[in-house]
């Protein structure tokens, strides 16, 4: 295990803080005796930097700047960083932060970018002040879509299937394969009807095949599915591959998960109705390609009724997603 920076470095730091705005004072992080090529390092105004060396920026969204740190990627002649930055002020809370980071990187060889989201969010309590409730409306989208990547998703594709996830970075389907495109509607309602908000929601990207996937839940108090039960699901499938598990947890911090929402009362419960998998065809409710607005609307919203359309089931979907994905059939 890796010693993280101690107060002693911080303030040999701080005793040759550097004059110019943009500059910084470093000291090399040795791990076991061996010098490794992390640094320690201040700036004029005596913030707290962790340097760790990577060959380009994060592949997802950067994580969130907290309550005194933050995460930037950073140019310097020496090369090029992950910056973990803290304020002064929280010294004694940065150190045992750094020494996972050590470890994690040093220790396990994880990815850095990875790493440092994953190590932030098991401190976040620490550093992240009071959060917002996650609205009623974006648990049950969410909700649907990790059902869908526990039993569909990963069971066809394995770990990949989370770079397939686009429902965090807001593309036009919440699954987006080279083949085979993925759209999920989750509803309260008795019947399997949705609210479609984007005018190319529904248009089949050419060479490839879309299905909506729509979802039946049941709210009630004594539900087996909820976000943390299928999180954790999700979490042991990913095990055996951190750099997937840390880009899936990146992902649900992203969209506003917590661990603090185990434990409280915004956290539903729901049972599952029904669950169908609709193709996009020329039978799908839809408006057409084509379809342009007269100037002046800007937003379309409509609503489509599958409850007449045939449907797959999941092992018929499964099928259909292992024919459009024959590398990772199994």
């Amino acid at each position: 295990m890796a010693d993280g920076p101690s107060s002693e470095q911080w303030a040999q730091l701080r005793a040759r803080k550097p004059v110019a705005e943009d500059a910084l004072t470093t000291i090399p992080i040795t791990v076991g005796g061996t010098e490794t090529p992390l640094f320690m390092a201040m700036d004029v105004a005596g913030n707290l930097h962790l340097l760790i060396p990577v060959r380009d920026g994060p592949k997802g969204a950067r994580p969130p700047d907290l309550n005194g740190l933050k995460v930037r990627h950073r140019m310097l002649e020496i090369g090029e960083f992950l910056d973990l930055v803290a304020a002064p002020s929280h010294e004694q809370v940065f150190n045992p932060v750094c020494e996972d980071v050590i470890n994690a990187v040093c220790g396990d060889h994880r990815e850095p970018w990875g790493a440092v989201a994953a190590i932030i969010r098991n401190w976040q309590s620490a550093w992240k002040p009071v959060r917002p409730e996650m609205d009623k409306t974006v648990q049950i989208g969410l909700l649907g879509e990790l059902m869908v990547l526990r039993t569909l998703m990963i069971p066809c594709l394995g770990p990949a299937a989370v770079d397939q996830w686009s429902g965090p970075e807001w593309e036009r389907h919440d699954f987006v394969g080279d083949r085979l495109h993925l759209e999920v509607k989750t509803t309260r309602k008795s019947r399997h009807e949705h609210e479609i908000s984007r005018l190319d929601q529904l248009r089949v990207p050419q060479g490839c095949q879309l299905l909506v996937v729509s979802i039946q839940l049941e709210q009630s108090v004594g539900g087996s599915e909820t976000l943390a039960t299928n999180l954790d699901a999700i979490v042991d499938l990913l095990r055996g591959d951190p750099c997937s598990l840390d880009t899936f947890m990146a992902k649900m911090a992203y969209l506003g998960w917590s661990e603090e929402m185990r434990d409280s009362g915004e956290l539903l419960h729901f049972f599952v109705r029904s669950t169908f998998f609709y193709p996009v065809d020329e039978e799908f409710p839809r408006l057409p390609d084509d379809f342009t607005p007269q100037s002046g609307v800007v937003s379309v919203k409509y609503t489509v009724d599958l409850a007449n359309l045939a449907a797959l089931d999941m092992h018929e979907a499964a099928a259909l997603f292992k024919t459009a994905n024959p590398c990772f059939a199994r």
